[in-house]
């Protein structure tokens, strides 16, 4: 139990090195791994028979799951593990407000501009 937490202590100091969209992906991670990963493996996620089939899908079991355990996490940390497990697992389309998109990647320059 204490490794798992001083690993999600370990990723959330590096945060501060990342875009924010992988940030918060990092964050949402860290919060599943610190507190979900216990009693859910990733054949959960994977299995035929999903309650999730949206992303306000996930973000509700996400919210139940939080209740179950104690309702330790607000609102964003909530956003954040949906915006994890959408990412990792679901790949429903998710609201730019929860889930931000990924910078795009410049052009390379010619030569001489």
């Amino acid at each position: 139990m204490r490794t798992s937490r001083l690993a999600a202590l370990a990723a959330l100091t590096a945060l501060a090195a990342l875009p924010v969209r992988s940030q918060e992906l990092a964050r949402g991670q860290a919060l599943y791994e610190t507190r979900c990963i216990a009693c859910h493996d990733r054949s959960v996620h994977q299995r035929t028979a999903r309650r999730a089939s949206d992303f306000d899908g996930i973000r509700r079991e996400v919210a139940r799951w939080n209740a179950t355990a104690g309702g330790e996490w607000r609102a964003e940390e909530i956003d954040a593990v949906a915006a994890y497990l959408n990412s990792r697992y679901y790949r429903f389309p998710c609201p730019p407000s929860v889930c931000p998109p990924a910078p795009r990647a410049h052009a390379p320059r010619a030569p001489g501009r």
